[in-house]
């Protein structure tokens, strides 16, 4: 294998791949990067054997082949390089680097056959999505990801086709976000759970509200191609719970609220919260709310108050801090729409205009007397 690149592509091709790199891993041969030249192009691979990444650059190829070398030290060799073209020799398993300004240096390699394969997904079931639908559906849900190893099905996030439309959601039992995107053509056909690392290393280079993102789905894995660049991952398996179960049909209490108001007076409360459970008392009453926490542990307490447009009998609700706030940052609208039945049952948050989008679900904490 012989090649001339240009140094700045490749470091780009090999910090994207480098993501898909193990920082520890049983098998060595995963903390290697496999260097594949045909055709004129250089293709990188990565592969911690969940997440894969393969991205393909032009090169001026004069001898085809394949290599694996070790993936940190081929990126810290190339990074500190001058921006000059770089040549890549391979002989016996040995890749010889030399750069236009004088450097050469040696890596030992790997016979390429050793590398995992990755899968292999093309066909006509393939389908389109944007970028920008993609990032908002997935910004509104991976907050509420869980981590819960016994729940497997919950550490992803459905992604699951409707009408006209294809919708994502995730919940970690205690927080819930739900998001829609309209969608020309019925793109899904069945629902899936991705895993966050998959989503989050597509929307890295996924960059643009209306560049195209090409989906393949089959066999338990998914492959996402966007431009120059292939991310592969398992899909989590299923089934993901009812998730509709836990969405209230009506709702007895409705508050409309100033969104930058209530999350400045919930930040300005919740410093004096308990930091295990990070609780404010959310106080409603017709035309009031009044936040408030107390802290045992400092002997303390704090409040504040402000005017609500709220329809329903004086009650008081329980909430986390950190998960409300959360939430918050996430409703796109100045006003946000707090819907309620009981002081124990799920509360609905959502952008208080006539079709949102998302909604979000926030369990309560049991307040005490």
């Amino acid at each position: 294998m012989q090649f001339t690149v240009a140094k700045s592509a490749l470091l780009e091709a090999l910090q994207i791949c480098s993501s898909a790199v193990p920082g520890k891993s049983t098998l060595p041969i995963l903390q290697n990067f496999l260097l594949s030249a045909s055709e004129g192009e250089l293709r990188v691979t990565a592969t911690d054997l969940d997440l894969g990444v393969r991205i393909a650059i032009a090169v001026d190829l004069r001898q085809a082949g394949d290599i694996v070398v070790p993936a940190r030290s081929l990126v810290d060799v190339v990074r500190e390089l001058p921006d000059l073209p770089v040549e890549f020799t391979v002989k016996d398993f040995h890749l010889v680097l030399r750069s236009e300004g004088g450097f050469t240096c040696r890596l030992a390699g790997v016979d390429a056959t050793e590398f995992p394969a990755l899968p292999v997904l093309e066909g006509e079931d393939g389908f389109l999505v944007g970028a920008g639908a993609l990032r908002r559906l997935s910004e509104r849900t991976l907050f509420a990801v869980s981590t819960d190893q016994t729940r497997l099905a919950l550490n992803g996030i459905l992604w699951e086709p409707g009408q006209g439309k294809m919708a994502m959601v995730a919940t970690d039992g205690h927080r819930m976000g739900y998001a829609t995107a309209a969608t020309e053509s019925q793109s899904l056909t069945h629902g899936v759970i991705l895993p966050p690392k998959a989503i989050t290393q597509v929307l890295r280079v996924a960059v643009g509200e209306e560049t195209q993102v090409e989906v393949h789905l089959a066999d338990g894995s998914a492959r996402f191609r966007c431009g120059v660049v292939e991310i592969f991952t398992k899909l989590i398996e299923g089934p993901y719970p009812n998730y509709s179960q836990v969405v209230p049909k009506a709702s007895s209490r409705i508050a409309t609220i100033h969104r930058e108001d209530l999350a400045s007076i919930v930040r300005r409360v919740a410093t004096l919260a308990n930091r295990n459970t990070r609780q404010i008392r959310l106080a409603f009453a017709p035309g009031r709310l009044e936040i408030s926490t107390q802290n045992l542990d400092l002997g303390g307490e704090g409040r504040d108050s402000m005017p609500v447009d709220y329809q329903g009998d004086a009650f008081d609700i329980g909430f986390n801090a950190t998960y409300l706030t959360e939430i918050l940052k996430l409703v796109d609208a100045p006003q946000v729409r707090l819907k309620m039945n009981q002081p124990t049952q799920a509360c609905v948050l959502e952008a208080a205009t006539d079709a949102p989008d998302a909604f979000f679900i926030l369990m309560p904490l049991r307040l005490g007397d």
